[in-house]
């Protein structure tokens, strides 16, 4: 299922924008998969009505909250199951599955029918796919001794999640991906990309990739002040035993990030950012920067080069065309912002996208006009602003 993707990603480093964009790219076809399925079921189903006869606990209209005990005279009379759906349950709703694929003459695609989710947050039971989710999941129960809301979620945590067993080098290397561009997104990303069980996923990010605290979702405590920059500049000379001077464009190894990481109190992957988005353009691009004026020399930039869609971006390449002291993490980041509300960006033109990018540069000019400002350090090595030319 992912050999494509893992073509596509892996001879580009984990941590690079373009990377997480064909993973982007390919969630974006999974849920246009889904969401054409979801249609043809609606389109096929939405006017059928439940003709079998159900138990009082298979009434429920709600697929995702337990079930509310009725009576204790109507639960005597016809009690249900409470463990876990054992073998011969599980043969049951995938007996019941083969049948109203049939019955309905759909394609066979639990997967899609498990992984798709109401975006629309409509959860009236009277709304079409809710009601075609009822229908199907009732269907899915006849002859169980269970709820609804416990054969939905057998569906979504065996159907939605049909791969099992260990992660191969293709997974780990899509997980790592995720992990490095966005953290705290990156359980629900792969499990939807993978077919894995989310809490597995969890596990095995949180020790493969150190990554305990970031997939928590917890934001880090205060903002990035003068203070803490100077703090992790210190700590990042230290453990490399390098001057300033020499930070400049290079790579750090895990080993020193972690060491920073132990002392300055934060995720390496939050420093590592810091350093690629702003400190290190702060230090090395000697002037203050205007992301407004920014963000429009890249999109000019952009105009004039061969790329047809933003995936083909090649950010590396783009950055030699501006000034000494930028990343490409950086570039991309601030033409990727500019970007509000176009989120289908991935699967348009890139002419489009950055007519788009234009339009927001006017819409949202006071939004963007923000400045980075040069930082230097002083006389007793700590970092402070830089004057403008214009202010001495």
């Amino acid at each position: 299922m992912i050999d494509q993707l893992y073509e596509d990603v892996k001879d580009i480093d984990s941590n690079e924008p373009s990377a997480m964009e064909k993973i982007l790219e390919y969630l974006i076809t999974l849920n246009d998969d889904d969401e054409k399925y979801m249609t043809l079921l609606v389109e096929t189903i939405s006017d059928k009505e439940i003709y079998w006869e159900r138990p009082w606990y298979q009434m429920s209209k709600s697929l995702t909250r337990p079930l509310k005990h009725l009576s204790n005279n109507e639960q005597a009379a016809e009690a249900y199951k409470l463990d876990t759906l054992n073998s011969d349950e599980v043969a049951l709703v995938n007996k019941n599955w083969r049948k109203f694929i049939k019955k309905y003459k759909v394609p066979d695609k639990p997967l899609s029918f498990a992984r798709w989710r109401n975006k629309q947050n409509n959860r009236n039971p009277t709304a079409p796919e809710e009601k075609v989710r009822l229908f199907i999941t009732a269907y899915l129960a006849r002859g169980l001794e269970r709820t609804l809301y416990q054969v939905y979620k057998h569906v979504v945590t065996s159907y939605g999640a049909p791969v099992k067993g260990f992660y191969t080098y293709k997974e780990e290397k899509i997980m790592e991906i995720c992990f490095q561009n966005d953290p705290r997104n990156a359980v629900p990303i792969c499990a939807m990309v993978l077919g894995r069980e989310p809490r597995g996923l969890y596990n095995k990010l949180k020790i493969s990739l150190h990554g305990k605290h970031l997939l928590e979702k917890k934001k880090m405590k205060g903002k990035w002040t003068l203070d803490k920059a100077n703090m992790f500049l210190k700590l990042l000379m230290k453990h490399t035993n390098l001057p300033l001077e020499e930070l400049k464009n290079r790579r750090f190894g895990k080993d020193v990030w972690l060491k920073v990481e132990e002392e300055f109190g934060h995720h390496y992957i939050y420093l590592q950012k810091f350093w690629e988005r702003s400190l290190h353009i702060q230090l090395f691009v000697k002037d203050h920067v205007s992301l407004r004026r920014l963000r429009k020399k890249i999109y000019k930039k952009l105009k004039k080069s061969p790329y047809k869609v933003w995936s083909d971006i090649r950010w590396k390449e783009l950055l030699k065309k501006f000034p000494d002291g930028y990343t490409h993490f950086f570039i991309y980041r601030v033409a990727y912002q500019g970007l509000r509300g176009l989120p289908e960006y991935l699967k348009m033109p890139l002419s489009k996208v950055l007519d788009h990018g234009f339009d927001n540069l006017i819409k949202f000019s006071y939004h963007y006009d923000k400045i980075l400002k040069n930082l230097i350090l002083d006389e007793n090595g700590d970092l402070t602003v830089a004057m403008r030319h214009n202010e001495k």
